[in-house]
């Protein structure tokens, strides 16, 4: 039997988000395009802003993408040489590939909030009204997550156990 823990329950909600956030985005990527191609065929016209809304879409669906693909270890990863490892070294290399991704991504959410100060900065309009720095702020966001779930693996492999569950041979 399971215990429902708060860090389990804080999860799920974390992942509920996720998907949520990524099947409006990408619904309303396809309704927006389907409307833009009847406009043009149509009614021989279109909405100026549903180009750069698509736009920012494909920001958010590429980043909302690459947290999903990383909280259950379905990113791309280039593994050849941790196959071939025995178990203690398999975890060390693994959790030290965890701390640089961290870090990678810590670099990249320092700059990303720097980004969206920018952009506030500038008062700028992406489409249709909504500020440039509302649509950037995924940048941030998205690579924190990661960051943080790689950090959270490192800690799991430096601790001996796989986070995603996966059997260690």
């Amino acid at each position: 039997m399971t215990t429902d823990t708060p860090i389990e329950r804080l999860r799920r909600g974390l992942h509920l988000t996720e998907n949520g956030l990524l099947v409006v985005a990408v619904l309303a990527m396809v309704i927006l395009a389907a409307l833009q191609i009847v406009l043009r065929n149509v009614f021989g016209s279109s909405q100026i802003w549903i180009e750069p809304t698509l736009r920012s879409l494909v920001l958010w669906v590429g980043l909302l993408g690459a947290v999903t693909a990383s909280r259950d270890g379905s990113h791309i990863a280039i593994d050849i040489l941790t196959r071939a490892l025995p178990d203690r070294w398999r975890r060390g290399l693994q959790a030290t590939a965890c701390i640089f991704t961290t870090l990678v991504c810590a670099a990249i959410v320092w700059h990303g909030v720097r980004y969206v100060v920018l952009e506030y900065g500038f008062a700028g309009t992406a489409f249709a009204g909504v500020p440039t720095w509302a649509v950037v702020t995924i940048l941030p966001l998205a690579f924190g997550l990661i960051g943080l779930r790689y950090a959270l693996f490192a800690v799991a492999f430096l601790r001996g156990r796989d986070p995603l569950g996966r059997p260690q041979s």
